[in-house]
């Protein structure tokens, strides 16, 4: 269950410069996929087409890590060199790829109109720009230490054809996911699915909880703002005092 939205009392709690809700409407994941995100509250590469994705791939390998040979030399011209690591730097290689993320994205969107999504591919990168260099570089959560290998080398992990495929897919997800969390409409987030809507009154709440639950340890009523307590897989409820009482006798 998450949060749709708020519905707060028009005015402020006494001694307090905050509304108490007044409705709380849930959405309520049917968990179709068998996780508790069946619905794309966060968007992840399962939520969307696969058939995208593995051109978005596609893409990604053929630019990887090329190597141009002639005349008994080596040139390194692709994001990687053989071994893993980046052969541009960090900002550079996530510029590229989101680009060519972005090209394939707005290429399945398009509905006729030639070659615009290319446009729409560098506007995205422009109008998003400063949020992808951060996501690249960050000390928190980015891109570098995946483009780096960081923890990889640091395991001396070996880098095989298998691990590098891998690599590419996981990158391709990642991105993928990202830009259609960026261009999603407001009227597709789940918080719009009416259907999973479960609506919380909480004045009816409180009423139905003073009226007709009792402490199961002293059998007496709960005050009007009072919170019952109870355990994790315990439909059983009481007051804080009787469950501290009750952890003694326990002990």
């Amino acid at each position: 269950m998450t949060v749709a939205f708020d519905i707060r009392y028009p005015w402020k709690s006494k001694n307090s410069d905050f509304r108490d809700n007044f409705i709380t409407i849930w959405h309520v994941d049917p968990e179709k996929d068998g996780s508790d995100d069946s619905c794309g509250w966060f968007l992840r590469p399962r939520h969307l087409d696969s058939d995208v994705r593995k051109q978005i791939a596609k893409d990604f390998a053929f630019d990887w890590d090329t190597v141009f040979e002639t005349e008994g030399h080596k040139y390194n011209c692709g994001l990687f060199l053989p071994n893993g690591q980046p052969h541009l730097s960090v900002s550079a290689v996530t510029l590229n790829l989101f680009y060519k993320a972005a090209l394939q994205v707005f290429k399945a969107k398009q509905r006729g109109d030639g070659h615009n999504y290319q446009k729409k591919a560098m506007n995205y990168l422009q109008n998003n720009l400063a949020h992808i260099l951060f996501f690249a570089e960050n000390p928190t959560d980015s891109m570098y230490d995946s483009i780096t290998r960081k923890f990889e080398d640091k395991c001396e992990e070996p880098y095989t054809p298998e691990k590098r495929q891998e690599r590419i897919n996981s990158m391709a997800g990642i991105i993928y996911a990202y830009i259609m969390r960026d261009i999603r409409p407001w009227y597709r987030e789940p918080k719009w699915h009416i259907h999973h809507w479960n609506i919380q009154i909480h004045p009816l709440q409180k009423i139905t909880k003073f009226l007709f639950l009792r402490c199961s340890e002293c059998g007496k009523r709960f005050g009007w703002n009072e919170s019952p307590h109870s355990g994790w897989h315990d439909k059983k409820r009481w007051h804080y005092e009787c469950g501290t009482t009750r952890i003694k006798e326990d002990a």
